[in-house]
């Protein structure tokens, strides 16, 4: 659509940017990466709220890696922009990937005690300082400190939508201008904040994801809260998740655009810690919103035939693993979670509001596997089943 790289879009039509820092450029690249590898929303253009509070809409372009999943970048074009510590660079990049071990963190990153599972490196065509100064330490990034709080900030606010705390990896680098030898860059300075990610823009993946599979011809489909349902029945199912709903937390609002949009079975496979809220009615499991796991195995282990006293036992314990396997211990583990799938059937059907669309709800754990499932789930199973083996083969 836009035909100068260098003229940016905002509310009031067209704005040059040219004010704007290499900080503020690279940390709306970074919220789009950390939004792509962990929410899976893809950013075209990124909000940024000047000093002046006035709203800058900064495009950002996809840079694909087809050999590594654990990795997102993106990049704005910057011909033509007057930054500061740029010299003749056509492109800055920035890239955000997941760390599987911390040895392969390298010495010489920036981290914040605040942002403890974050890493700010620099890549290519970003300086290495030979000596301390005001932007950092010897042999770092020259990544200012203020550029780097904006990308640590940016980067925190996807991750709290994800409700994960993974180890990540930001590197800024830089792109010449048709790879000209130019003095390496400096990423410098904000001039204002990136908007945070919001509860709207999750939505609206959501909703765009379901209205592409419902103009497929797909009308079975399969959610995951989360990578822990993904992985489950990626490996121990074998049903392809090619073609998977991820409804994060939002686990009311997809069934209701589910049932609103036409589809006719609707499978859910999640972890047991955010699928046991739903038996107490909680839709939106985000952690501060509600939890209610131990008010759920409490009150169920009374009704599956439990005592008082292992209700209370239950009550005093932190984590979804150890009321488990005290329910293990205890010999009623399977009776329990009948009885708590029972609830999360009833209180599905409700949130459905007799709309013609079937439903199963499946909670795993990484250990025992699966832990139940809600009554009448075989049409649905062997719906989904089929139709997204159909898919797995078909023919792009």
């Amino acid at each position: 659509m836009d035909t100068v790289p260098n003229i940016l879009r905002n509310e009031g039509g067209f704005s040059n940017v040219s004010g704007l820092s290499g900080g503020a450029l690279a940390a709306a690249a970074a919220k789009a990466a950390t939004a792509s590898l962990l929410l899976r929303i893809n950013y075209d253009s990124v909000d940024f709220r000047k000093v002046d509070e006035s709203i800058v809409n900064i495009p950002v372009r996809f840079i694909p890696h087809p050999d590594n999943n654990a990795i997102r970048e993106y990049a704005v074009i910057c011909t033509g922009l007057q930054i500061p510590g740029f010299n003749n660079v056509s492109e800055l990049h920035v890239s955000v990937e997941r760390v599987r071990k911390l040895s392969d963190i390298p010495e010489k990153v920036y981290i914040k005690p605040q942002f403890i599972n974050l890493y700010i490196d620099g890549g290519p065509g970003v300086e290495v300082l030979t000596e301390k100064c005001d932007i950092g330490p010897a042999q770092y990034a020259a990544i200012d400190k203020a550029a780097r709080n904006l990308i640590f900030q940016s980067v925190a606010d996807v991750i709290r939508f994800a409700d994960v705390m993974p180890l990540l990896m930001i590197k800024v680098s830089t792109v010449s201008f048709q790879n000209t030898q130019v003095m390496p860059s400096r990423i410098l300075g904000t001039d204002g904040d990136v908007i945070p990610i919001s509860q709207h823009d999750i939505m609206m993946e959501i909703a765009r994801t379901l209205e592409e599979q419902y103009d497929r011809g797909i009308r079975h489909i399969i959610a995951v809260p989360g990578n822990g349902g993904h992985k489950y029945v990626q490996d121990a199912v074998h049903i392809s998740m090619a073609n998977c709903i991820r409804c994060r937390n939002y686990i009311g609002n997809t069934i209701d655009m589910a049932a609103a949009i036409g589809m006719e079975n609707f499978l859910l496979v999640g972890n047991a810690s955010k699928l046991l809220r739903l038996a107490a009615g909680i839709m939106d499991t985000h952690t501060w919103t509600a939890d209610g796991r131990r008010e759920v195995l409490s009150l169920h282990t009374v009704l599956a035939g439990g005592t008082i006293s292992q209700a209370r036992i239950l009550q005093d314990i932190a984590t979804t693993d150890q009321m488990l396997l005290k329910l293990t211990e205890w010999g009623i583990r399977d009776s329990v979670m009948n009885s708590v799938c029972n609830k999360i059937g009833d209180y599905v059907r409700n949130r459905i509001g007799g709309k013609p669309m079937n439903f199963g709800v499946v909670p795993v754990h990484h250990i025992y596997g699966i832990l139940g499932q809600t009554p009448e789930i075989s049409p649905v199973l062997a719906a989904v089943s089929r139709e997204q083996f159909a898919l797995s083969i078909k023919k792009q």
